[in-house]
C-alpha cells in the first residue's frame, strides 16, 4: 500500500518543483516588453537565458538581451507619468542619455518571474 501512496505523489511533487523552460521565459520576457509603454519607444530581441534558480514560488533568471531604439528620444516626452510604467522611459533616458532611432544595447540583468494562473510572468 505505501508503494502506491509513493507513485501517487511523484505528480504533486513534480508541480512543486516546476522550473519554466527558456521559451516560457522568453514569452513572458518578450509579453512583458510588449504591453510595457516603452513598446514605442524600443524593440527588445535576442533574448537567451544565463542562468536561473528557483526560489519559494519564484524563478530568477540571469537574461541577456538586446535593445533597438525605434524612435529619437525627442520624439516622445518623459515625464512622472512614464516615470513608472513598464521599462519606464525616464529610467530610459537616465541609463541611456540620448538616444536616437537604430541606437542598440546589449543588456543582462538579473528578471524574477512568477507563476501566476495564467502562466509564468515577469515580476513588475
Amino acid at each position: 500500500m505505501n508503494k502506491h501512496i509513493g507513485i501517487a505523489m511523484i505528480p504533486f511533487l513534480a508541480g512543486c518543483t516546476e522550473i519554466p523552460n527558456d521559451t516560457i521565459l522568453e514569452h513572458a520576457f518578450y509579453s512583458a516588453a510588449q504591453s510595457s509603454k516603452a513598446n514605442t519607444i524600443l524593440t527588445v530581441d535576442n533574448f537567451a537565458k544565463v542562468s536561473g534558480y528557483k526560489k519559494y514560488d519564484q524563478y530568477i533568471a540571469e537574461v541577456s538581451y538586446d535593445i533597438r531604439f525605434i524612435q529619437n528620444q525627442e520624439n516622445h516626452e518623459v515625464n512622472t507619468k512614464t516615470h513608472d510604467s513598464g521599462l519606464g522611459l525616464h529610467a530610459l533616458s537616465m541609463e541611456y542619455g540620448h538616444y536616437k532611432a537604430g541606437d542598440m544595447s546589449s543588456n543582462q540583468q538579473q528578471v524574477i518571474f512568477i507563476k501566476t494562473s495564467n502562466g509564468w510572468k515577469v515580476k513588475a
